[in-house]
């Protein structure tokens, strides 16, 4: 950031993230996407933006993005934030990271950060990592992980969300 604006406060980049929400049509469903998601998901080293690599544990979310979200709420629906910046294999052999996460408000989380994002299955099939979200009417409807093979076809997929379907009145 420094490289390109030069040095920005914490309010200036908050002022930032508020405007480009505030331009976006809003007609559709707002979905922000950033480098490292926002503080306040959690302070364990599994959380989606929790800290793995050093001891202890904690919150390393980004503060102006969690300022501005709270903004952003005010004015509109902010169904999906998406990130990456925090692999999903955690440090030191700790297990997985939380990579969905939804708010009281609705606003959901995902980090998208599935490293390394081509691999091979236990067959040898060479595999493509991908992550999946469905939206409808401006809502997250669904929400997984998915692996597909060099031919297109989904061979494995991880689902983190799924929106339960609406009971037809009897």
């Amino acid at each position: 950031m420094q490289a390109v604006f030069g040095p920005v406060t914490l309010e200036e980049s908050t002022r930032r993230i508020e405007a480009a929400a505030a331009a976006a049509d809003p007609q559709l469903p707002l979905v922000l996407l950033a480098h490292c998601g926002p503080a306040g998901l959690g302070s364990e080293a599994a959380d989606p933006c929790g800290r793995d690599w050093k001891r202890p544990a904690r919150d390393w979310g980004d503060l102006d993005l969690a300022q501005a979200i709270t903004t952003i709420r005010r004015r509109r629906p902010l169904p999906l934030v998406v990130f990456g910046h925090m692999h999903h294999q955690l440090r030191r052999g700790q297990g997985a990271r939380r990579s969905f996460q939804r708010d009281t408000a609705g606003t959901a989380y995902l980090n998208t950060a599935c490293v390394p994002r081509h691999g091979c299955d236990g067959d040898g099939r060479e595999l493509r990592h991908f992550s999946w979200v469905e939206l409808q009417g401006g809502a997250l409807q669904h929400a997984s992980h998915r692996w597909y093979g060099r031919d297109g076809r989904l061979l494995y997929q991880e689902r983190l969300f799924q929106a339960p379907v609406p009971v037809a009145p009897c």
